[in-house]
């Protein structure tokens, strides 16, 4: 396998089919302004909400152009916080230059906020947000962000890019035994920011948080959906992480596939 130090998969998702990953922050360390209860890098105090550049868009386009694995998306994630790049823009470009495939970022939506980031990620074909709490007391307790991240601003950032936006939204909800009995609330805040999908995800990888049932996790889809029916807004279509299957692929670096995604 070759060892490449930005690039990792492709991997088989639920979300993205043959997504080949590329990694803004190429760490070693986790670089970002969460610690989640769940998270599957592991715990670490989050970092300041300060952009840094760690990723040269030459380097990152001498590897690309040495990567033959073919794939649906290409998937701005890895071992933090993507947003954090200061340079996203440009690492998307020099990605555009030697890839032919659509472009999609996972972000933990905190610097939605910014206008500058907001015109960033409107670049990508497809934005993945993450949205894990309905209120700012559960973000604290399930994200546990860095000081000077606010619950409201999150919101508002979403919502100022929905509106905005020219590309394709999701807000992803990671279901866990501290959320899952707020799906009215939840329906609520997507009926505001109206993404075009809601993604109902429970972590299924190895962490310190329980996953929970198909059986709840059906219920959790029930719920969400007929109170986005009752609110007028049956049009966002709902998947969960049990409904829908992932692709087998070959990933061209196993290694440093399974290491950023946090199973070594």
């Amino acid at each position: 396998m070759t060892p490449f130090k930005y690039c990792y998969g492709p991997v088989g998702s639920w979300r993205l089919g043959a997504s080949l990953g590329m990694d803004p922050i190429s760490r070693p360390e986790k670089i970002c302004d969460y610690n989640c209860v769940y998270c599957q890098l592991g715990a670490r105090e989050p970092v300041p909400v300060e952009r840094a550049v760690y990723v040269r868009p030459d380097a990152l386009g001498s590897e690309l152009e040495a990567l033959k694995a073919p794939a649906d998306y290409i998937t701005f994630s890895g071992r933090g916080e993507p947003t954090l790049a200061a340079n996203l823009s440009r690492l998307l470009i020099e990605c555009r230059k030697h890839r032919p495939e659509k472009t999609a970022i996972i972000t933990n939506a905190s610097l939605m906020c910014s206008e500058k980031v907001r015109e960033e990620l409107s670049a990508f074909d497809f934005v993945i947000a993450k949205l894990d709490a309905p209120n700012a007391e559960l973000l604290n307790e399930i994200n546990r962000p860095a000081p000077g991240v606010c619950f409201d601003e999150i919101i508002k950032g979403l919502i100022l890019f929905s509106k905005g936006r020219r590309n394709r939204l999701a807000i992803q909800t990671m279901l866990i035994g501290r959320n899952k009995a707020y799906a009215l609330e939840f329906a609520a805040l997507y009926v505001k920011t109206l993404p075009d999908e809601v993604q109902l995800n429970t972590p299924l990888r190895p962490c310190p948080e329980k996953p929970l049932s198909r059986n709840e996790m059906a219920l959790a889809c029930l719920i969400t959906d007929a109170e986005l029916k009752r609110l007028g807004k049956g049009g966002i279509k709902l998947i969960n992480v049990y409904g829908e299957t992932a692709p087998e692929v070959s990933p061209v670096s196993a290694r440093e596939t399974l290491r950023r995604r946090g199973k070594t």
